[in-house]
C-alpha cells in the first residue's frame, strides 16, 4: 500500500482518488470548494465523436473516456447507491445547411468502426427532429448520434466522494500546500494551479451557462442533447428545463459574477432554438476552465514527488473518469 495526497476535488482529482482508493492505497483528497469549479458548472456533454479537432492523441483520450463511462457509472452507482445524472439519450447535431450536414454525416460515421459505442449515426428529417425533441427548432438539418450522453457534474462528484470514503479514503475541505503533504502528491487544482509556481503553466477561460425553463403545458422527458451551430449546446436538466451554453472568455480574473451581457446573448440563442416556446431564465452558472500549452491536457510528473493533471478544458467530464483509471494504474 502506498500513500497519496490529492489536491483539488474536481472530476480529475476525485476520479484519481476513487481509483487509487479502490486499489487499496491510502488516499487523502483536499479541496477548498472554490466557486467557479469547472466540473460543477459544466453541462456535462459526452459526445466526443462529433468534434472536428484533429489531434490524434487528444481524440484517443476522449474516445476512451466515452467508452469507459457506462462501465464506470454502473460500478460507481451500484457501490454508492448515488445517482450521477448519467443518461445516453443520443445527440442531435444541427448544421447550417444540407451540404454541411452531408459532410458532417460522412465525417462522424467514418468513426463508427473504431468507436462502436457511438451507436447508430444517421441524417434526420425535420419530422424526426420534432418527434425526438418537440420543443426544438426544425430550421436546421441534423445528424443523430445514438451514443451521445450527459452527466451531472455536481452529482458525479458527490458519488465519487461517497465512493472514496467507502474505499477507505479521506476527503477534507480545506487548503493545503504540496510541501505539507504525505506520500506522492497529485496536483489537480485546475485554474487555481497558478497559485503554485510549477509546471505546467496554466491559464483559464471563463464560461457561462444559462439555466432556463420553457413555459409549456406538455412535457417531453429524456430528450437528446443538442449540439447547435458553432459552440452552442443544449442539455435537458429537468421537466421542460434546459441549460444552454456556452460563452468563452480568456481571463486572468477569478470572478464568478454572472454577466448580464452574456445572459442576454444566451437567452437570445435559446429563443433561436426554441422558437415556439416562452423562455424563462432561471440562473447562470459560471465555470473557470483550465488550459495548458496547445490546449491539450497535461498528465505527468512535474517534480520527483508531484504528479500533475491539468488543462482538461471543456472535456473534463468526458475524460475525468478514464484519466482516474489510467493515473491510478501508473
Amino acid at each position: 500500500m502506498k500513500t497519496f495526497t490529492i489536491i483539488g476535488g474536481g472530476v480529475a482529482g476525485a476520479s484519481i482518488a476513487y481509483h487509487l482508493a479502490e486499489f487499496g492505497h491510502s488516499v487523502t483528497i483536499y479541496d477548498r470548494f472554490d466557486e467557479g469549479q469547472a466540473t460543477t458548472a459544466s453541462a456535462g456533454i459526452i459526445c466526443p465523436w462529433v468534434s472536428q479537432r484533429r489531434n490524434k492523441k487528444w481524440y484517443r483520450l476522449v474516445q476512451e473516456g466515452a467508452r469507459y463511462y457506462p462501465e464506470f457509472i454502473d460500478e460507481l452507482e451500484n457501490l454508492t447507491e448515488q445517482t450521477t445524472g448519467y443518461k445516453r439519450n443520443g445527440a442531435i447535431n444541427l448544421f447550417k445547411d444540407e451540404r454541411i450536414q452531408q459532410l458532417a454525416y460522412e465525417r462522424i460515421a467514418a468513426k463508427q468502426d473504431d468507436s462502436p459505442e457511438m451507436g447508430d449515426v444517421r441524417k434526420m428529417t425535420k419530422d424526426e427532429v420534432k418527434q425526438m425533441h418537440p420543443h426544438l427548432t426544425t430550421a436546421y438539418p441534423a445528424v443523430f448520434v445514438e451514443g451521445g450522453g450527459q452527466i451531472n457534474g455536481h452529482d458525479l462528484l458527490n458519488a465519487l466522494k461517497v465512493g472514496i470514503q467507502m474505499h477507505g479514503g479521506k476527503w477534507i475541505q480545506q487548503d493545503v500546500h504540496p510541501e505539507h503533504c504525505e506520500g506522492t502528491v497529485i496536483y489537480t487544482a485546475g485554474a487555481w494551479a497558478t497559485e503554485i509556481d510549477q509546471e505546467p503553466a496554466v491559464r483559464h477561460q471563463r464560461a457561462e451557462l444559462l439555466h432556463l425553463s420553457l413555459d409549456e403545458t406538455s412535457t417531453h422527458p429524456n430528450v437528446p442533447i443538442v449540439m447547435g451551430l458553432g459552440p452552442m449546446y443544449i442539455v435537458e436538466t429537468g421537466s421542460n428545463q434546459y441549460a444552454i451554453g456556452t460563452t468563452h472568455e480568456d481571463t486572468t480574473d477569478f470572478s464568478t459574477t454572472p454577466s448580464e451581457e452574456n445572459q442576454q446573448y444566451l437567452h437570445t440563442e435559446a429563443e433561436r432554438y426554441f422558437p415556439d416556446s416562452h423562455v424563462q431564465d432561471q440562473s447562470i452558472a459560471v465555470g473557470l476552465r483550465p488550459f495548458t500549452r496547445d490546449n491539450l491536457p497535461f498528465i505527468g510528473f512535474v517534480q520527483e514527488n508531484i504528479f500533475a493533471v491539468n488543462g482538461l478544458g471543456s472535456t473534463g467530464l468526458t475524460v475525468g473518469p478514464v484519466i482516474g483509471r489510467e493515473v491510478a494504474a501508473i
